[in-house]
């Protein structure tokens, strides 16, 4: 069942962003939970610091959204991070890892725990 919820978040995810999908767009997916306590909006504000930081030192380009269940187990969540390339991701990853960085290495530790994550390549059908 929480595999059939994670699909069904993606799914929904991928609708909302699917305007800035283009061809060849490359989209990670993290499947987590809230941790006790934590509320969604402590989630968007880091996502938010997370997401002017990748676009400041990597590509303005890159979108990341947070997808919320609308039925089922509303305790499990999805970051859905859009980038134009692989190359791009591919960059974030690097960036990420730096020592410029460091203020984002454990960010979302508090709020939230990941137990899944995919990389998906989006080509649009004619």
């Amino acid at each position: 069942m929480r595999k059939i919820v994670s699909t069904v978040l993606f799914a929904v995810a991928v609708a909302f962003i699917s305007s800035n999908v283009l061809a060849d767009s490359i989209v990670a997916a993290y499947t987590c939970e809230l941790k006790e306590g934590k509320k969604q909006e402590e989630l968007q504000a880091l996502n938010s610091q997370w997401l002017k930081w990748v676009r400041a030192n990597v590509n303005e380009n890159i979108e990341s959204a947070v997808g919320t269940a609308v039925v089922g187990d509303q305790e499990i969540f999805l970051f859905v991070d859009t980038y134009p390339d692989l190359n791009t991701w591919a960059a974030t990853q690097t960036a990420l890892d730096s020592d410029a960085a460091s203020e984002l290495e454990n960010l979302f530790d508090d709020v939230s725990d990941c137990s899944e994550n995919r990389l998906w390549k989006f080509e649009p059908t004619e």
